[in-house]
């Protein structure tokens, strides 16, 4: 029997029954394959044999290199790393439009300073120390607090910026303090510190949260100062946080039927009112005497 496939390969003859019908088979014998490959062959079925034989063939293994795969991803990852990460900028917080009434909307606004204000860390004496004493003084040079304790200080002393009078002080003036300690021969050593003056200011006491900003450099005449407004922001942002309370505006002048003074109260009236989603009248103000705080206005959230 010929055959187009005998150039290819050995022939075996196969000699099989089915059914009481005999059938030849005829198979070539599979060409050389390389390794790693599986092949079952082709196979040509002749002879009298009615029923079909199916063989299927094995789909050929699919090689993939994990270390490619892996190595890509890290290179990438790496030289992502290696990327400075940019800081976030306030429209990056812009789509975050729904706020809970306890959080900030716009954390990255700088906080105003809070007691302690002073953190003093006394250097070791060389010789034995019989006492302390930290004295933090107004601009005229008035002794305003004393912390003093006996034997070596300790390693770090504060100080919550209120005086002997229990009043915090005042912003918008100056301060310094000086650190004085007596040794085991009564040898007295002073330190003097630098001078700092708080334009803002943040304090509670048991009733309300205050906000206090020094006027000449929340306002320019009338209006509010361009360089002020994100420190205002942030007066509002601390209103959202605290949305559930009662809150006053509080103007320190001297003069309140002034045509200035009006221009201020309702340059902030409006803002606040914008801002907060509130009606212009429920922006609560009043005006103080200057001589109680200082030339300021302050923001007073009553928490009682």
């Amino acid at each position: 029997m010929k055959n187009k496939k005998m150039n290819h390969g050995k022939r075996i003859l196969l000699a099989a029954a089915s059914f009481g019908c005999s059938a030849l088979l005829f198979a070539e014998e599979p060409k050389n394959i390389g390794p790693g490959q599986e092949n079952m062959g082709s196979v040509e079925v002749s002879g009298e044999a009615k029923d079909k034989v199916t063989i299927d063939k094995m789909t050929p293994p699919i090689k993939i290199e994990i270390p490619d795969i892996i190595d890509s991803v890290t290179d990438k990852t790496e030289k992502l790393l290696q990327k400075a990460q940019p800081i976030p900028a306030e429209d990056d917080f812009g789509r975050f439009n729904r706020l809970a009434s306890d959080q900030t909307a716009k954390p990255w606004l700088t906080d105003f300073p809070e007691p302690p204000l002073i953190r003093f860390l006394p250097a070791p004496s060389k010789t034995a120390v019989v006492g302390w004493r930290l004295e933090v003084t107004d601009d005229q040079g008035n002794i305003i607090q004393t912390l003093e304790g006996k034997g070596n200080a300790v390693k770090e002393i504060q100080w919550d910026g209120v005086d002997k009078t229990g009043k915090v002080i005042k912003v918008a003036s100056a301060y310094s303090f000086r650190f004085i300690i007596i040794d085991e021969f009564k040898n007295v050593h002073t330190t003097i510190g630098k001078a700092f003056n708080l334009k803002y200011l943040k304090y509670r006491d048991k009733k309300n949260l205050y906000l206090e900003i020094a006027n000449d450099f929340l306002f320019d005449e009338d209006r509010l100062r361009p360089d002020a407004v994100p420190l205002f922001e942030k007066v509002l942002d601390v209103l959202r946080e605290y949305s559930k309370y009662p809150f006053t505006v509080e103007y320190y002048i001297e003069n309140p039927k002034g045509e200035a003074v009006k221009a201020r109260q309702n340059d902030i009236s409006d803002r606040v009112a914008k801002e907060m989603l509130l009606p212009r009248d429920d922006v609560r103000f009043s005006y103080q005497k200057i001589e109680d705080r200082g030339d300021i206005t302050r923001f007073v959230i009553h928490l009682r």
